[in-house]
């Protein structure tokens, strides 16, 4: 018997790669059950009496949800008593590949950003054999003559978490090693030998925060933490679809997605297993009710059986199907709605696959945020899945995995993607290095920075905020603070001209935070991550802003300051603050002051000096002649400037800008050298 079950209709694949309207939900019903007996056909039409179609085009139709059963479309004002879930809080790695010390703080939500090769799928493998040990292969071990280890907490186990534990016995053997709602395993093995599991034996922590007392699982305690943590869902970034579809793997991809989509529904439809069950008491040899045809092939074959062997008796048996397995035997296929032509999932070109495959987690997402949550968590570990996305596909899934990550998964990618990183989850997003010294390194995630470099609450908040929206800060090697676009629009475009090469191949990032009041709190976190920063801003920020966070208010240099302030205020009309600082007016603005303050005979050295101090102490460069515009020698400013001035610099060569504005070399040449 064929099974097809066809999760994905009315699907127009032609020569793109799916856009957003591909993340839509989609329904899934068994087709071609045969005539097996009225109850089996009766479980076929109240399945196959619903179908949806899930369009992987920008012209095709989203009409799922209407469809699901009553089940699936509970509302989610129905779901009372959610309390924040268990899951991993903590995982070490130990000589597993790159990874020769890794300590990853893990949250609901985790992206794992960084250059290719960097280690970042070996995270996802750790993380995976901790919970679903196997043995190592002869190659995984970075030195080979230590032992691998794989560490990791599970945080959030209470008192009701533990009782909800089918078996009492396995709730006895995982209760003494909960401690403060921590739970620690892990998993060691030298060379290719199956791993040993332990658990620690006591709350005493290393500096680095890792239990120093391990002991072999009890019994019943691997039950236990499969009860709470069941083999991950690992969906690689290349992997074989047509094995994976048809093997029907634990853990593998597609199937594991359609497993975890098609288990409410199973529970849904008990007449699919009463259907089968009807269907063996027909064709087992020992069935209730076995067809009288079997019976007569039975007594035939044995008659003419016994002619030759006397005493034997032969008896045609149909192996049972289990329901699970009835499933795990269809094929997903994918119908074009213009030509008609139906085709098998893995006869799709790579970006159709993959597009497919995020729609289902785009649909699990769906499913589960209207279920109430089970007693185990399963994690999500996806390796890049923004490959072969349109952007808009990129943010829907995005989207959608955060929805996962509230409603009973816990979701960890790798990305290579700035739309894989949102504000949202900016705080928890973990940045993976690798150096030929260290091999993979990890550095703290923006919320942990934040908590250690800036003591106040709600600025805090507001520093989390303004670097949070900018996730090309994980994606470089070095990030050059700006205080403004100017700076950040031109600098790259005369670097590409001095260097012959974009700062983005050399990683290099400019962001532009607005303002000058960002700039020391936003070096403060990007220097507690770990990432190379360095901040060029106007010389009125070694005067103001910088004083306070990093240099002195009231000193002997500001009153030199203020003084020449003064003389070049009355001279040339400028207004000064009560402060003693300048302010715009209808004379000119705070801008022009301190140009003028830098051309003056007694400000000059002040504004160098104050240049050189700030290169040196803080990885600062403030224009000593004022602001980039003066260095460029334009007056006007603004968008249309800007625009005008880059399309100028497109033309210019490298020459002319070493001979008529040098001090940009001298700006470029120390940055690159942070």
């Amino acid at each position: 018997m064929r099974f097809l079950a066809c999760p994905l209709q009315g699907t127009a694949l032609v020569n793109q790669t799916p856009a957003a309207p591909g993340f839509g939900p989609a329904g899934f019903h068994p087709h071609a059950f045969g005539p097996e007996g009225r109850r089996a056909s009766l479980a076929r039409d109240r399945i196959c009496g619903h179908s949806a179609a899930a369009s992987l085009s920008n012209n095709s139709k989203i009409m799922a949800h209407r469809h699901f059963p009553a089940t699936l479309r509970s509302l989610p004002h129905r779901r009372k008593g959610i309390h924040p879930m268990h899951a991993l809080s903590k995982v070490h790695i130990k000589n597993f590949r790159s990874c020769r010390q890794v300590i990853l703080p893990l949250g609901d939500f985790t992206p794992l950003v960084g250059q290719n090769n960097a280690g970042k799928s070996t995270i996802l493998d750790a993380i995976r054999l901790v919970l679903a040990p196997k043995a190592f292969a002869k190659t995984d071990a970075n030195d080979p003559a230590q032992p691998i280890i794989i560490s990791a907490c599970v945080s959030g186990i209470t008192d009701e978490l533990i009782a909800q534990i089918p078996e009492a016995r396995h709730q006895a053997a995982i209760n003494p090693y909960c401690i403060g709602g921590d739970l620690w395993i892990r998993i060691s093995a030298l060379g290719s030998a199956r791993p040993s599991t332990e658990v620690w034996e006591n709350a005493e922590l290393d500096d680095q925060g890792v239990p120093t007392s391990w002991r072999s699982y009890p019994t019943g305690l691997p039950q236990a933490i499969s009860a709470l943590l069941p083999e991950a869902l690992h969906i690689r970034a290349m992997d074989d679809v047509q094995e994976d579809l048809g093997k029907g793997k634990a853990g593998s991809t597609i199937r594991g997605l359609l497993d975890e989509i098609m288990a409410p529904i199973l529970t849904a439809h008990q007449e699919v297993q009463d259907a089968l069950t009807a269907v063996r008491n027909i064709l087992g040899s020992d069935g209730e009710n076995r067809s009288p045809l079997l019976t007569e092939f039975d007594t035939s074959a044995t008659s003419a059986l016994s002619s030759f062997f006397p005493g034997l008796q032969l008896n045609l048996d149909v192996p049972s199907i289990d329901v699970k397995e009835f499933f795990k035997s269809g094929d997903l296929n994918v119908t074009d709605e213009i030509s008609g032509q139906t085709r098998r999932f893995d006869t799709l070109g790579s970006g159709a696959q993959r597009a497919i495959q995020m729609a289902l987690i785009r649909l699990l997402a769906d499913i589960r945020k209207t279920r109430d949550q089970d007693l185990s968590r399963r994690l999500l570990l996806i390796d890049e899945p923004e490959t072969f996305l349109h952007p808009q596909g990129v943010r829907g899934l995005r989207e959608a995995l955060h929805v996962l990550s509230k409603s009973g998964y816990q979701v960890v990618f790798t990305t290579h993607s700035p739309l894989m990183v949102s504000r949202d989850n900016a705080p928890e997003t973990v940045i993976v290095r690798r150096s030929r010294e260290n091999g993979s390194e990890v550095r703290i995630p923006m919320g942990t920075a934040v908590t250690q470099a800036i003591a106040e609450a709600q600025a805090q908040s507001r520093t989390l905020f303004e670097l949070g929206n900018i996730a090309e800060i994980y994606f470089a090697e070095k990030v050059i603070l700006c205080e403004g676009k100017t700076d950040q629009r031109l600098l790259p475009l005369i670097y590409e001209k001095l260097y012959g090469v974009s700062p983005e191949l050399e990683r290099i990032c400019f962001v532009a935070l607005g303002s000058c009041t960002a700039i020391p709190k936003g070096f403060s976190v990007l220097t507690a991550m770990g990432i190379k920063c360095g901040v060029i801003a106007d010389l009125d920020f070694a005067f103001t802003h910088a004083r306070g966070p990093w240099l002195t208010k009231e000193c002997e240099e500001m009153d030199n300051v203020k003084s020449v302030l003064r003389v070049v205020s009355q001279a040339e009309g400028f207004q000064l603050g009560g402060n003693g600082m300048p302010q715009k007016s209808q004379s000119g603005t705070a801008a022009d002051c301190w140009a003028a303050f830098a051309r003056h005979a007694e400000g000059r050295p002040l504004a160098n000096a104050a240049h050189e101090a700030m290169k040196a102490t803080f990885s600062t460069w403030v224009w000593p002649m004022g602001c980039i515009e003066d260095a460029l020698n334009i007056e006007e400013k603004g968008e249309a400037a800007i625009i005008a001035q880059e399309d100028s610099i497109r033309n210019w060569q490298p020459e002319v800008i070493d001979q008529e504005f040098p001090v940009f070399r001298s700006t470029l040449d120390w940055m690159r050298a942070i």
